[in-house]
């Protein structure tokens, strides 16, 4: 643990011995190990990757979030309240004048309509979560604007369930920007264009009204940040959160049994069951909306063939795998939508494996056997035993899985241009809404064939057909119910249909010291909250 000791002390600017171990974590610095090696930006306006969101939650804040202990639960933030007009179409928001930045500036409806309309000008890989409402880089300036300090107008082109619209606007995505401080440090990027600052809130800075001010960031190896000072809400109980890129489960395991570390996030279930004994080690336990699943690209010719796929998913033992390399961490799960979502718990898990049906739905397919797949892995636990597992089911019907084992970025980076035939690997909702995944998995947009705005269908080349419709008419409906019955609906054909091979439901289990109190986690990983933590 050397290394590790040297990289704290060097981060926090403290004085510590490397050579010895520390009885504890310093008692102002909260030290959470996980994988941060995919993280390329903490700006709001284009995070995404897990760690990032998980670290920029913790800085910027949005005008209304929601209960992680009950979703359906919506609350206001940087709002304080909200009216919606007759026709559905109009959104009407009224700050919360007690709320600040950590510049001291007031958060205004004009540092509203300035963030969310840079997501939309700077067009970056998230901007879809905002662009879906008929947002465009033509229109913005109409359809987000303050109409003074205190009251932001958005309008949306058509009735959507109210709750969509405010899930959407809870998300990383709608976390608000100081715009006095953001616009000192506007830049221009390659093409001419105006960067909104997005370079600076890449390097070493940030400008939000969160708890935490970005400190020092150094990526693939580390995030710091710091309490902050005018931070409106009730003050943090640490100085310090300290994130170090630790993905290895028994590192973790390692490091939080001597003290070394605070909060441990990616302990397997082995290592998760040997600290649960020890009296210096908690583990808390959370819903978790985080789906594991296999994407298939359909570009490549076997895979195009329905027959194929199909053969595929009966060539996973699910319950072996839940069974002997999840063991409580996780629960077979085969449709799009997570339990505790709208649309969920439908308990429609139609496969298991099956040898000869998948050979006999292979010879169905003409295809000539064996065949070789492409298949992208993050180097990360438990993404290699899943896949280790599932190659050696498929290779049983002449389906070789050739695994590329590789780090986060190049995983992202095969996965975002459908360099593979094959990607292992998680989808966490952007927002508590089922339309978060439907849209993702199903809906087809011909303006964005490969998927480049985060469409995973088309970005995995499959035509959803009449279901991109049916989703699209899903998140208008306005009865709840009935828009739960349609959403079941649709799940059932999709799995059925869709290239797709959904396989888990993550079960959240987080371990951390037993001094550590205050953590909430959320539903999916990158939502826990730090802001009330404290080391008693």
């Amino acid at each position: 643990m050397r290394l590790y000791k040297t990289l704290v002390a060097a981060a926090l600017g403290t004085v510590m011995s490397v050579s010895g171990a520390f009885a504890e974590t310093p008692a102002d610095t909260l030290v959470i190990a996980d994988a941060i090696d995919d993280i390329i930006t903490l700006d709001p306006a284009e995070v995404s990757e897990v760690g990032g969101v998980l670290m920029s939650q913790q800085m910027y804040q949005p005008l209304v979030t929601f209960d992680p202990a009950d979703p359906t639960k919506i609350v206001g933030v940087l709002a304080e309240s909200w009216e919606v007009s007759e026709d559905g179409k109009t959104f009407t928001f009224t700050m919360n004048p007690n709320a600040k930045f950590a510049s001291g500036n007031p958060v205004t409806a004009k540092d509203a309509e300035y963030s969310l309309q840079r997501v939309i000008l700077l067009d970056s890989r998230i901007s879809f979560i905002l662009t879906q409402f008929g947002i465009t880089k033509e229109n913005v300036a109409e359809k987000i604007k303050a109409m003074d300090d205190a009251t932001l107008v958005i309008e949306v082109d058509q009735k959507y369930a109210q709750s969509f619209v405010l899930y959407v606007l809870s998300s990383f995505t709608g976390g608000i920007v100081d715009s006095v401080l953001v616009k000192e440090h506007e830049g221009t990027r390659e093409d001419g264009s105006n960067d909104y600052g997005n370079a600076w809130l890449k390097a070493d800075n940030s400008a939000g009204s969160g708890p935490y001010v970005l400190t020092k960031w150094d990526p693939k190896v580390s995030i710091l940040m710091s309490r902050n000072e005018n931070y409106w809400g009730e003050a943090p109980g640490v100085e310090r959160i300290f994130l170090q890129h630790m993905p290895e489960s028994a590192t973790q395991r390692l490091a939080l049994e001597k003290g070394d570390i605070d909060i441990a996030n990616k302990l397997g279930p082995d290592d998760i069951g040997a600290v649960e004994g020890n009296g210096d080690i908690q583990v808390l336990e959370g819903n978790s909306s985080t789906i594991y699943y296999m994407g298939a690209n359909v570009r490549d010719e076997a895979l195009s063939n329905p027959k194929v796929i199909e053969a595929m998913k009966y060539l996973i033992d699910y319950d072996g795998i839940a069974e002997t390399i999840g063991r409580g961490t996780i629960k077979v799960h085969q449709t799009m939508i997570p339990d505790g979502f709208l649309g969920g718990n439908i308990d429609y898990n139609p496969y298991s494996f099956d040898l000869e049906k998948a050979k006999a739905l292979l010879e169905e397919s003409g295809v000539s056997l064996p065949i070789t797949l492409d298949t992208v892995v993050w180097n990360v636990p438990p993404y290699p035993d899943y896949a280790q597992a599932v190659q050696a089911t498929m290779a049983q019907a002449g389906i070789n899985l050739d695994l590329q084992v590789v780090d986060g970025g190049p995983w992202l980076d095969r996965y975002r241009s459908h360099d593979l035939d094959i990607w292992v690997g998680l989808w966490g909702p952007d927002y508590p809404d089922p339309h978060s995944n439907a849209k993702a998995f199903t809906v087809n947009d011909p303006t964005d064939p490969d998927g480049a705005k985060g469409n995973l269908a088309d970005r995995f080349g499959w035509n959803s057909g009449p279901l991109s419709d049916q989703v699209l008419a899903a998140v208008q409906e306005q009865d709840t119910q009935k828009r739960a019955e349609m959403y079941d609906e649709i799940q059932r054909a999709h799995t059925d249909s869709s290239p797709f091979l959904y396989m888990f439901q993550d079960s959240r289990r987080v371990a951390m010291r037993s001094d550590v109190k205050g953590v909430v986690l959320g539903i999916t990983f990158s939502d826990d909250r730090y802001g009330a933590v404290t080391k008693e």
